[in-house]
């Protein structure tokens, strides 16, 4: 627990580092201010001023390494910086609580985000398992709090190399498409691998009412 907090505590002091560099001759309330705003509006509250853009001069001066994390239906961003690592399953975590879990990069689970993935059983992400049949079962609470499993069928696709922009650089990655379907439902997660099989890039579903999330790993 100890060592979570000093990971916050870190996180605070970058991202503050940050806002304060961005709003030059602002005010320390503005400051703080935008400092919440990029770094965990939660869904469903008034809409904040609007943060800077990130730029990789404004991420050199965050103290921890983090990734962007956006809301792609409500084009909410999100730093998000590494907590814990269980057996596999890192968490990270925004200064305000919103977490995502993760194993090699695909999201086991969300928190904060209203309709939570509450958990997902899925396979590993790889280039090499084009055209592959596997099930993924995601985890959801209902009206009732309940929790409700849907088992989907998916399959991999290999697109192929593609270059990507990742906050003002660009990557050679191979793309992988999972689609995926279920009584009626269906979406497909985006994953851009790069060459050490770590993901650069993805787009992940999460439920039906948060949608996508767009994941970018802006650590160089």
């Amino acid at each position: 627990m100890g060592a979570i907090l000093e990971m916050k505590r870190a996180l605070w002091s970058g991202l503050l580092a940050v806002m304060v560099l961005a709003s030059c001759g602002s005010d320390p309330p503005h400051s703080v201010s935008m400092v919440r705003t990029i770094a965990g509006s939660l869904p469903g509250m008034a809409k904040p001023p609007a943060p800077p853009p990130i730029t990789r001069a404004l991420l050199a001066q965050v103290l921890t390494p983090v990734m962007l994390v956006t809301i792609d239906s409500r084009e909410q961003k999100a730093l998000i910086a590494e907590i814990q690592t269980n057996r596999g399953v890192a968490t990270w975590s925004s200064v305000d609580d919103i977490t995502l879990s993760f194993r090699n990069g695909v999201i086991l689970a969300t928190r904060g985000f209203g309709a939570d993935l509450m958990a997902a059983d899925v396979p590993g992400i790889s280039p090499r398992r084009d055209g592959q049949a596997h099930v993924r079962v995601h985890t959801l609470l209902n009206g009732e709090d309940q929790a409700v499993q849907t088992t989907y069928a998916c399959t991999f696709r290999t697109v192929g190399r593609e270059t990507i922009d990742v906050v003002e650089l660009a990557y050679q990655a191979t793309h992988v498409i999972e689609s995926c379907t279920a009584d009626g439902m269906r979406f497909a997660n985006d994953y851009w691998i790069s060459d050490d099989e770590s993901l650069r890039k993805s787009r992940q579903w999460i439920s039906p009412d948060v949608g996508f999330l767009t994941i970018e790993d802006v650590r160089q």
